[in-house]
């Protein structure tokens, strides 16, 4: 035994790899700082001949810096170096098999993350990525078993049911698979990415309808479930570089975690002052975090910097349209066309304020071009139709809606507004009695809406049947005295008086109704503190 022991601590010291030199003149100030101060701790601790555990750690360290910053050839140097010091410490083959994955390396990193459950098979970030690895290879037994494993642990499900979401897929078990991927976008609702593998197991059931909803909220550069890994947080922790800590901004926000994204997007501003991406990026994160303020200032900051950048130009007309400020948000929202003429958000967002400031016609021109672009979109089109309606233009809103509907039948805001119009459009060549009285009687019965019920009033009496007309009017007049829902109640007078006395409606929405001021969700006006 003591033999054994002696030949131990005799054993030679592992074969070490020198640092190569890097040329870190054209990096940032901070960057060229940080480095600079982790190489003189690194000498230090290094000069003192340190067990190989501490020297492992002074290794792993400076890898860590290096990794931080994106500058992978020192930082591979440095966690080889640490593994080779203390080969049973998991945290130095983990970290390098993610700069492997990251450098698109996918056998090294396969390798080594393989190498980390050797030393604890347990480690569920392991589990997930080398699954994910494995997945991508096509292994699928190694990638399912793996992903089974992790399921156990609650921060990691929601990623291990992706896993075997797309595993079942690739098996073609349709079903097993959107029960995962449902499951998994349950935990992780904004994991847009698995709209599309869930779009196509729908469609692997034949269920086109889900497929095609699934297909439509996909966003090929989105999120996809995450987990809590305390290794690659503490190494990125260590991020100066602005481009890094931008990047990482950027997953959070697509992850909706805005109040990470401005902590990174701040310390990318910190690092380099000027730079216009990081300064817009942190003016969208404050305006999801409802500091419009703020945003404004920073965004305004960005622009007098970078005139080019669009997301920039259309963020800061939200934030003005978010406060009433609609000249100022027009003008954004055609600065914003202008550098990206495909931008539907911004041609809907521009259209809204045409809208609500008198300007039908042209708010009809821009729904009609971003409908264009996004011709499957029932908002657009029904916005479409309601300025063609508010413009005089009926023919052509029936038009509208007639391909709106033929596109999603089922669609009940479609169905009211086009059954409407042809019970109450003026021009006797628009209306159509009979269709309108068919489609609100079916969304009806289907939906006992106060709002459909008003349309079906309306047809009754576009087709002489007054009697009902009043009927149901007053039912529904009752209703929305009973809930309290927001309604206009001299319309609702005027088209009764209208139904008593044997007239039919020739108006289907009252002027200040909300489809003629239309405004999405997140141009909401935002509410003044209370003083």
């Amino acid at each position: 035994m003591v033999l054994l022991l002696a030949a131990a601590c005799t054993r030679p010291p592992p074969e070490l790899l020198s640092m190569p030199a890097t040329d870190v003149s054209m990096l940032e100030p901070a960057v060229r700082a940080r480095i600079s101060a982790a190489h003189a701790d690194f000498e230090r601790r290094a000069q003192r001949t340190p067990p190989a555990a501490e020297l492992a750690d002074a290794y792993g360290e400076l890898g860590m810096i290096y990794h931080a910053q994106d500058l992978t050839a020192p930082a591979e140097v440095a966690y080889i170096n640490a593994r080779r010091l203390a080969p049973r410490d998991k945290r130095w083959p983990y970290l390098l098999a993610h700069l492997y994955a990251d450098a698109s390396k996918l056998p090294q990193a396969t390798k080594t993350f393989e190498s980390v459950l050797a030393i604890d098979d347990k480690d569920v970030p392991t589990q997930i990525y080398l699954g994910q690895l494995y997945f991508q290879n096509g292994e699928l037994d190694k990638a399912q078993a793996l992903f089974e494993k992790a399921l156990a642990d609650k921060d990691a499900r929601a990623a291990a049911l992706s896993g075997l979401g797309k595993v079942a897929l690739a098996q073609g078990q349709y079903g097993q698979a959107v029960e995962r991927l449902e499951e998994a976008l349950k935990l992780w609702p904004n994991a847009t990415r698995l709209r599309q593998p869930l779009a196509m197991a729908y469609r692997g059931l034949g269920d086109s309808a889900n497929a095609q909803a699934n297909l439509a909220r996909h966003v090929p550069n989105g999120a996809e479930p995450g987990l809590s890994d305390p290794t690659v947080d503490l190494m990125s922790s260590k991020v100066v570089v602005s481009r890094v800590l931008l990047r990482r901004g950027q997953r959070y926000g697509k992850e909706g975690r805005f109040d990470l994204a401005e902590k990174e997007f701040r310390a990318a501003v910190a690092s380099d002052p000027a730079n216009a991406e990081a300064l817009a990026n942190l003016g969208i994160s404050l305006a999801n975090l409802g500091r419009t303020e703020e945003a404004q200032a920073r965004l305004i900051e960005s622009l007098a910097l970078d005139d080019s950048n669009a997301l920039a130009h259309f963020s800061l007309a939200v934030v003005y349209d978010r406060q009433d400020l609609e000249a100022a948000a027009i003008g954004e929202y055609v600065a914003t066309i202008r550098r990206d003429p495909g931008n539907v958000q911004a041609l809907v967002y521009l259209a809204d304020a045409r809208m609500r400031s008198g300007s039908a016609a042209e708010a009809a021109r821009l729904y009609r071009q971003a409908l264009d672009k996004s011709a499957d979109s029932p908002r657009i089109a029904i916005s479409l139709a309601m300025a063609l309606i508010r413009a005089g233009r009926h023919a052509e809103a029936r038009k509208a809606l007639e391909t709106a509907y033929s596109q999603q039948p089922r669609n009940a805001e479609i169905i009211n507004a086009l059954a409407r119009l042809l019970a109450t459009a003026p021009q006797a060549s628009v209306r159509d009695g009979p269709r309108a009285l068919k489609l609100a009687k079916s969304l009806f019965e289907a939906t006992r809406s106060l709002t459909v019920g008003q349309t079906y009033a309306m047809a009754f009496a576009e087709t002489g049947n007054f009697e009902e007309a009043v009927k149901l009017h007053k039912e529904t007049i009752i209703g929305y005295q009973r809930s309290g829902a927001p309604v206009d109640q001299a319309f609702l007078q005027r088209n009764l008086r209208l139904y008593e006395q044997g007239k039919p409606a020739r108006e289907g929405w009252p002027a200040a109704d909300a489809v003629f001021q239309p405004r999405s969700p997140a141009a909401a006006r935002v509410t003044a503190p209370a003083s």
